[in-house]
């Protein structure tokens, strides 16, 4: 009985921990003083403005204050980088759309989950993780304790999602998977691509969407954790094209996730997966 009120008193700390930094770089990108300036390149290569950094530094610092120095970070901007004996992995996506932030298009957010220090630790291990939008007041959470929130109430989930694909389609490549989706379904669906991957997914476990493909080999496990572990607790379901479930994806070091597709439920997710399939065997077939 103690463990597991010790362990509840933890999830309590982490849930504040994650919405006391949210708020304070959800202050710093809605002011006045935001730069866009190109300080240089992230650990993958992109371009990193200003804001990207001074939202991972806030990000960072209100952590450490309310966790103490104590964590491993695996962030978008900085990389990897141990402050202190690590107890936790904070898993930190600072501005996740950011060409849509600097644009003034209001689909990004900010991005963030926690679990416990383990060499092996990956997303299935997340005991706490949020996804706020930057744009409008709503905040998504979950805790191993409190489940999900929706700026703190159980969100609904309808029993049929809305007839809409989410993902990134701007490349042959990555619109490949589409005529065989609409052949698996039997008609055709309406396509998005909107460009910041973690509310997609939410999206998705809401039933705003009923699924979310992404080819590209572009996303990060920066990028999704914090939302697939929502995402699931809702009830959505995730896969690598590899066949491995996201959900073990690791998330102690900064990887890309070469092809990823989420789905409303079990049923949807394997109409993505067959159409994924029947794209493979047509190439094949083609060379």
């Amino acid at each position: 009985m103690l463990q597991a009120t010790k362990l509840r008193c933890v999830g309590v700390d982490l849930a504040t921990a994650l919405r006391s930094a949210v708020k304070e770089v959800l202050q710093y990108l809605r002011g006045s003083s935001v730069r866009t300036d190109v300080l240089g390149s992230s650990y993958f290569g992109d371009v990193t403005r200003v804001f990207d950094r001074v939202a991972e530094e806030l990000i960072v610092s209100s952590l450490i204050k309310r966790l103490g120095r104590k964590l491993l970070i695996v962030s978008e901007e900085m990389g990897v980088k141990a402050v202190g004996e690590p107890e936790y992995i904070a898993v930190i996506d600072p501005v996740d759309g950011s060409t849509n932030y600097e644009a003034g298009i209001p689909w990004s957010s900010v991005s963030i989950a926690i679990a416990p220090y383990n060499d092996k630790a990956v997303i299935k291990d997340v005991q706490a993780a949020i996804v706020a939008e930057v744009f409008r007041d709503r905040v998504y959470e979950f805790s191993e304790e409190s489940g999900v929130k929706v700026n703190g109430l159980r969100p609904s989930r309808p029993s049929k999602p809305l007839e809409v694909l989410l993902g990134y389609f701007e490349t042959p490549e990555a619109y490949s998977i589409i005529p065989g989706y609409w052949g698996v379904r039997g008609g055709r669906v309406a396509l998005r691509s909107l460009g910041c991957v973690s509310l997609d997914i939410i999206y998705v476990a809401l039933g705003r969407a009923e699924g979310f493909a992404d080819l590209r080999a572009k996303i990060r496990n920066v990028d999704v954790a914090a939302s697939i572990a929502i995402a699931e607790e809702l009830g959505a379901k995730s896969i690598l094209c590899n066949g491995v479930p996201a959900s073990e994806v690791t998330i102690k070091n900064l990887v890309k996730i070469d092809c990823l597709l989420v789905g409303f439920n079990e049923y949807y997710l394997g109409r993505l997966v067959k159409a994924f399939k029947l794209r493979r065997s047509l190439s094949a077939h083609s060379q």
